[in-house]
């Protein structure tokens, strides 16, 4: 018969054909037929069933163990019989396999949820934890009794880098936001249901007696990512503390060396450690066993990969992520007693011993700074932290501890640009952590005053922009290099004395290349971009050079249209374009007007940019207003102190307990 090739439509393949496929997806359980039915993946059921051997032809896309251990003469190899399934995962590696679910029982009824969110693309973006600080998972994602907060203070980076070879799957909690993250040596916690890809196969033997950790661990001494994925559950998984002897043994094996070339060597002198000490109750069968299962992956022609992994390169920004709450609390001002005391001391009059009237509990507020006056994050913090749930600060560098006096937040360090021309990278990164159980994202800078009281009955699931904007529609043909004149501005390239955010050399012809690739090969490439670009070819009657500009100081995009605008806002930034240009067109471009929520809001410019706080109050029914700054109440003696600190007193009235501002 011959071979059958690859295919994401697998559905009509007979039994009889399945014993010929070669396939990269697989997916290995002890039970649960209704997998047979998923498109794309291959299906190992291990399971001793008489009756579902005897109908196997029925399930059109699986391989049932009794069907498989008769024609595949591997369940006693030398006398020493591996686990079934890791029969099952040999079966899969000998088809062709690149990448093999192994999904334990408890989490047969989620299988949907874990295939919609296992990484198979090459490259991956998100979390990974700095440093050799051991972490509970169960703590980061909310399930462990010990923390009800979700994610502990840990510091992260947010980088962009190969995709882990391994890929954990863990309950979390109900409504718990805490995104995937990869883990250090030394985790707490052992896992069942796990995606492994080729690099990490050998790690799937399963011993008689000792614990499933000591693969856990030997994955982690080959230098082989583990990354741990939320999903709905229960998934099994344990933690506990750390086995001390366990480690020691692990660090002594030297698979560092560079004499020791494989990752099968390195077991090999692992296992021997292993034999002559009780660890997880290791004992000589394992020991057989072990060295059974690298002989069988042998057999299979599987490629053992090197023991010493040449680092890929990775692009990495600093994050601290902060005490995401698992669900809302109807006292969460008690849990931040910085933020307390300062309200308190700004506004003696007020005495808050409830939550707030208005709140936005499943809003992800994003803060963002064009530079790094990082002083007024507890005063933000003294305004919203009981309104949004979760909440994220942007902006370069990172803040100091006397630039938060002891509030802790969640930060995101980015490079901006001069004057913020590129703070949309912020919103970017905040989307790559790829929080859970959010309705949007909620973007402002620092010295926007938004009217919570206009915007909690907004649609969750529509991008909130600016009235205006359908007036700012432009062809790129008809700017300028020096000269947009888009803005009502006018100056030349050699303005070097202007403000870094108008100062935009290059800026036509910049904008132009980026409309090429959208609407070329690039565009054509990626199924967000390829949408962007028709909508603005309607836009432009045809023509490809049509785009928007407009104010970026505040707007909302909800979860849904995520990958959408990381598709746009990075292609964008790929040029260096500016923020006023990059989001209205991304917003106009992912979806029709008609699902487009137009909020009103006012901006002021010109003079000092601290004295617009009283025309604040004219504009009370809008959404935002632009510019209100907050750094007048770090001094007493400031001249605009009284009017900021009265505009924040009242706006906390507002908030708490509804009264007229």
């Amino acid at each position: 018969m011959p071979q059958i090739q690859q295919s994401d439509h697998i559905s009509d393949l007979t039994q009889s054909d399945l014993n010929h496929i070669q396939h990269d997806y697989w997916i290995i359980a002890d039970r649960g037929k209704r997998l047979c039915g998923y498109k794309k993946w291959m299906v190992v059921i291990v399971t001793s069933s008489d009756r579902l051997h005897a109908h196997s032809k029925k399930y059109k896309n699986c391989i049932f163990l009794p069907t498989l251990s008769s024609t595949y003469k591997l369940t006693n190899l030398q006398g020493k019989k591996l686990n079934e399934r890791n029969i099952g995962h040999l079966y899969a590696i000998k088809h062709g396999a690149k990448f093999i679910l192994d999904l334990h029982e408890d989490s047969l009824q989620y299988a949907s949820d874990i295939l919609q969110k296992v990484i198979l693309e090459p490259f991956w973006t998100g979390l990974v934890l700095k440093g050799n600080k051991p972490v509970n998972t169960g703590f980061h994602f909310g399930t462990s009794k010990e923390n009800v907060n979700g994610i502990e203070d840990h510091q992260y980076e947010l980088c962009h880098m190969k995709s882990p070879s391994v890929q954990y799957f863990v309950s979390t909690a109900a409504g718990n936001v805490a995104p995937a993250f990869v883990i250090n040596s030394g985790s707490l916690c052992k896992f069942q249901t796990a995606l492994y890809s080729y690099d990490s196969f050998w790690a799937l033997f399963l011993p008689k007696t000792a614990s499933t950790k000591v693969m856990q661990d030997m994955l982690l001494i080959a230098q082989q990512p583990i990354l741990v994925i939320p999903s709905k559950g229960p998934h099994h998984q344990s933690c506990g503390s750390e086995n001390r002897l366990a480690i020691e043994i692990f660090k002594n094996c030297k698979c560092s060396n560079e004499l020791i070339k494989s990752v099968m060597t390195c077991l090999l002198l692992c296992i021997e450690k292993f034999s002559s000490r009780n660890v997880w109750t290791w004992n000589k069968k394992d020991n057989e066993l072990a060295k059974a299962w690298i002989e069988s992956l042998e057999m299979m022609k599987y490629k053992f990969p090197l023991a010493i992994i040449s680092k890929s390169p990775k692009v990495c920004n600093s994050v601290t992520l902060y005490n995401s709450q698992v669900k809302p609390s109807n006292k969460m001002w008690k849990q931040n007693p910085a933020v307390s005391s300062l309200r308190r001391n700004l506004c003696p009059q007020l005495q808050i011993q409830q939550p707030p009237i208005y709140q936005m509990p499943n809003v992800l507020l994003v803060v963002t700074f064009n530079n790094p006056f990082y002083k007024i994050i507890p005063y933000l913090e003294a305004l919203y932290n009981n309104v949004f749930e979760h909440r994220i600060y942007c902006g370069s560098g990172m803040p100091t501890a006397e630039d938060l006096q002891g509030v802790k937040v969640s930060f995101v360090s980015a490079d901006v640009g001069p004057s913020g021309i590129l703070v949309y990278m912020c919103l970017l990164k905040v989307m790559e952590i790829n929080h859970n159980n959010i309705n949007g994202y909620l973007y402002m800078s620092d010295d926007i005053a938004m009217n919570v009281w206009n915007m909690v009955n907004l649609p969750m699931n529509q991008s909130w922009y600016n009235e205006n904007t359908a007036l700012s529609l432009t062809n790129a043909q008809t700017t300028e290099d020096c000269d947009p004149n888009i803005f009502g501005w006018s100056y030349k390239c050699s303005g070097t004395k202007r403000n870094g955010w108008q100062h935009l050399p290059n800026y036509r012809t910049l904008l132009l290349q980026f409309l090429k690739q959208l609407h070329g090969p690039t565009g054509h490439s990626n199924k967000y971009l390829q949408a962007c670009a028709n909508r603005l070819r309607e836009y432009g009657n045809g023509q490809e050079t049509a785009f928007f500009h407009d104010q970026a100081d505040f707007y909302y995009i909800p979860h849904r249209l995520k990958n959408n605008f990381l598709a746009i806002g990075n292609l964008f930034l790929k040029f260096k374009m500016y923020l006023e240009i990059v989001v209205p067109t991304a917003i106009y471009c992912m979806s029709p007007r008609k699902e487009i929520t137009l909020i009103r809001g006012k901006q002021y410019w010109g003079g000092a940019r601290t004295q617009h706080t009283q025309k604040f109050y004219a504009h009370i029914k809008d959404v935002w207003f632009h510019t209100l700054k907050l750094s007048p109440l770090m001094d007493r003696k400031n001249q605009q102190y009284t009017d900021i600190n009265t505009y924040f007193c009242k706006y906390l009235q507002k908030i708490y307990f509804d009264k007229d501002l």
